[in-house]
């Protein structure tokens, strides 16, 4: 689920950008608004699932947040930041600029930006709401936060014929175990015709959930709390993120953080992997088949692995010099939560 939602982030975000793009030509105080919306076309709209993707195997000079950014985009969206400075309550340039940030990787950033264009607008933005949503999921490392699912029906109350709040709304009621919800949203959607990859993707959707009238009941319903509950193409193993106390002070600034799962000795991709934000140390994350790098390789139910969060101040999932680590091995299925612990320091 939260692979789709990434893809289909990525392709909505770029056609959306597009949109804004063209009225905002017409202000001319606006135009550098514009203008960072059709470099974001040009330069990254192609490449937002490999921004977002859970993985990044390629080595960057220039980066912004933990993504590698054209130099040319940088540039951009240094003049829009120059912009809004000049025009703090412009509401169109905060929803650009959040954009802006999301496909850069600049989740923090994203969020200030949209919660204020939320002020600005006093709630009855669509753009705002619906950004703010995408940008808390995407930090989340594709989760619908309790947050996200509300913008999103914000969303939906503003807009409820718009795709991007029928697509989001679907997945916020899904999350939720609102199946008969989350199958009619979609259902809609896909009667409007959407590009071809949505419609495969929804249909993928659309076929995992259950029968209709189900209700609330969801697949893995009843298993007791905290529990591994396998899937159709694996487990899940829930892990509790936390950091020693020695280690708190180096976390200066929001910085990347990657959580995976390998086979001891294996090589090669690990398991399943999550990229995220130092933002969620403290809280909670799930690792399955849904965060499996490889295609029919997922983490099965009485298997040995290592368990690993890397926080990594150069965005790169490569260790470095200086990261902060820790790592558990743990048997899949065992049940309860795995407390892996960041206590080491990258030599």
């Amino acid at each position: 689920m939260m692979t789709a939602f990434l893809i289909i982030a990525a392709v909505m975000t770029a056609v959306a950008a597009a949109a804004v793009a063209i009225p905002l030509t017409r202000d001319p105080r606006s135009r550098a608004i514009a203008a960072v919306a059709v470099v974001l076309m040009a330069g990254t709209a192609a490449g937002l699932y490999d921004l977002w993707s859970n993985w990044n195997w390629h080595a960057s000079t220039a980066t912004a947040g933990d993504v590698a950014v054209n130099p040319q985009i940088a540039a951009m969206i240094s003049k829009l930041e120059a912009h809004m400075r000049r025009h703090p309550d412009d509401l169109s340039g905060w929803v650009m600029l959040g954009r802006s940030y999301v496909a850069t990787g600049r989740m923090d950033e994203a969020i200030l930006a949209y919660d204020r264009a939320q002020s600005l607008s006093g709630g009855k933005s669509f753009d705002a709401a619906i950004g703010y949503g995408e940008a808390l999921a995407v930090q989340a490392g594709g989760e619908i936060t309790p947050q996200a699912a509300q913008l999103f029906e914000k969303a939906i109350a503003l807009e409820p014929d718009n795709p991007k709040a029928l697509l989001y709304g679907g997945f916020a009621a899904a999350v939720r175990g609102e199946d008969d919800l989350a199958r009619k949203r979609w259902q809609t959607l896909l009667a409007m015709n959407p590009p071809e990859p949505v419609v495969k993707l929804l249909n993928a959707r659309l076929a995992e959930l259950p029968p209709p009238g189900a209700g609330a009941v969801a697949a893995g319903a009843g298993a007791p709390a905290g529990a591994d509950v396998a899937g159709p193409a694996g487990a899940t193993v829930h892990i509790r993120l936390e950091i020693a106390p020695g280690l708190k002070d180096k976390l200066r600034a929001p910085a990347a953080l990657f959580v995976f799962a390998e086979q001891p000795g294996a090589g090669g991709p690990p398991l399943a992997v999550k990229r995220l934000t130092t933002a969620a140390i403290g809280g909670e994350v799930d690792l399955s088949a849904a965060d499996s790098m490889v295609p029919g390789r997922a983490i099965a139910n009485g298997e040995h692995v290592v368990l690993m969060a890397r926080v990594s101040f150069d965005g790169q999932p490569l260790p470095a010099s200086g990261d902060l680590y820790g790592e558990l091995a743990y048997d899949v299925g065992s049940g309860g939560t795995a407390r892996l612990l960041i206590d080491k320091v990258q030599p």
